[in-house]
């Protein structure tokens, strides 16, 4: 009997040409690794499995057709074609497709996730540049949408790498749990042979393997997890967007000439156009996270679909977003310029009035008088409603002894700010180290998997051949 074609068409067709263009390398790995360990374990014809599995991942697969619903039918095809139905009968024996399609999702999941981390890391890598090339370059920043107080660039980009910073640590930790394999856990309830699921996990660059076989399977917040980390850093990033949106629509940033476009009607404006479409991808981002809770929500632990294949569009499209979104905003800082000048415009009186408070408190006026006091000589801290001589204001006031006395932690004092910038250098170097380890290791196991033979394969969770 075919396939209805409104089935074929809206499910069979679209997985099927999905996991052709971006999954078939991890499922052939998990299926050699399954197979490796049946080679150790005795079955009869793993080892040729073995042979054939990597042979075969050399070729390409048949487009869909029909006649295998998915890729893995489709692999099992190939393999009874060329090679016979008993060695395509032993990768199957105690794998079922839940234990299979979860632990090739989350390897994919995985590798999409490093590789965001990299934009991620290299995007905060700029800031931390600007930083040090903008160090004491004055602006004033604003509160409620009103000029509030004066800081300095460097101060403000190391503010937004404090939140950058974070999100990195959310993606590592949502990273921790999607890096874990199902393999091993059947259909539900575990194998039917004395697999070793940590030496199937360590083959495939796995941290560890998921536990309970049901929980394994059966499970969706790991997918929960990373859409949540990615719509934090949506929010952060479209922060930091609006922030350079509002400047450079006073020109106090100006975009590089090939991330900007010419207005078709207005032959004066050069619109910023790349913050605008990096917002508009971290607005996914932000977006992304109810269809992933929808697909868990009201689904009984033991269905699968929901949140087994119907993940990986909604998730690849967040990280296609994550990706779109740090690489343009990462362009538009490494391309565009501030202009000092344009960033102080709104520098007056009236931005440094809570420091005229400072000085009448200092001199002995109650703080809710001196308030007063400062309130009734704006605009303009007029110094003979304030009872204080004119230079000694005007010292007290200036953008210099402002910053001056501002040398705590975290502060816009230049030796609070000095200090933050090599604290945050070390914090990224942290950050990198531990993603190269990272990467590390899937490559290592990616390495030995396509060149192990079965017979070193050995008891106690080594590898022959040289050692790992």
């Amino acid at each position: 009997m075919g396939w209805h074609g409104v089935f074929r068409r809206w499910v069979l067709a679209r997985h099927y040409r999905f996991a052709r263009e971006a999954l078939v390398p991890y499922f052939f790995d998990a299926l050699t690794a399954y197979a490796l360990e049946l080679a150790r374990l005795g079955l009869p014809r793993s080892k040729e499995a073995v042979a054939a599995l990597r042979e075969l991942r050399t070729l390409p697969l048949p487009s869909f057709t029909g006649e295998a619903e998915d890729v893995f039918f489709s692999i099992q095809a190939q393999l009874a074609e060329h090679w016979g139905e008993e060695v395509a009968g032993v990768v199957r024996r105690g794998l079922s497709r839940n234990d299979l399609d979860l632990t090739v999702f989350r390897a994919y999941l995985r590798d999409r996730v490093l590789a965001l981390l990299g934009d991620l890391l290299r995007l905060r890598r700029e800031g931390l540049r600007l930083a040090g090339r903008t160090q004491g370059v004055p602006v004033v920043l604003h509160t409620h949408y009103r000029p509030a107080q004066p800081s300095t660039l460097d101060h403000y980009l190391l503010g937004i790498e404090g939140l950058l910073s974070r999100d990195t640590e959310r993606l590592f930790q949502a990273l921790s749990h999607v890096n874990r394999s199902p393999l091993g856990a059947s259909a539900l309830a575990g194998a039917p042979y004395p697999l070793d699921r940590h030496r199937l996990s360590a083959l495939l660059g796995f941290e560890a393997p998921v536990e309970n076989a049901l929980d394994a399977v059966a499970s969706g917040d790991y997918a929960l997890g990373l859409a949540a980390a990615l719509q934090a850093l949506g929010a952060s990033l479209s922060r930091l967007l609006t922030d350079l949106l509002f400047w450079a629509g006073r020109g106090a940033f100006v975009v590089g000439e090939g991330l900007s476009q010419g207005s078709s009607f207005m032959p004066q404006k050069q619109n910023p156009v790349v913050l605008e479409h990096a917002r508009i991808y971290a607005g996914r981002l932000i977006g992304g996270l109810d269809p992933l809770a929808f697909l868990n929500h009201n689904t009984p632990f033991t269905d699968l679909n929901d949140h087994s294949t119907g993940i990986l569009e909604p998730l690849g499209g967040m990280l296609e977003a994550g990706e779109a979104a740090l690489e343009l905003t990462r362009a538009a800082l490494e391309e565009g310029r501030f202009v000092p000048e344009r960033l102080l415009e709104e520098l007056s009186p009236e931005v440094l009035a809570s420091e005229a408070v400072d000085l009448l408190v200092r001199k002995g006026v109650p703080l809710p008088e001196a308030y007063r006091r400062v309130r009734g000589a704006l605009p303009g801290l007029r110094p003979e409603l304030l009872g204080v001589d004119r230079e000694e204001l005007l010292a007290w006031v200036s953008l210099e002894g402002f910053f001056a006395r501002r040398e705590v932690l975290g502060g816009v004092g230049p030796r609070a700010r000095a200090e933050a910038l090599s604290r945050a250098k070390r914090r990224l170097k942290k950050d990198t180290e531990a993603l190269a380890a990272l990467r590390a290791r899937v490559r290592l196991a990616r390495r030995w998997l396509q060149r192990l033979q079965p017979e070193e394969v050995l008891e106690g969770g080594r590898v022959g051949g040289g050692g790992r």
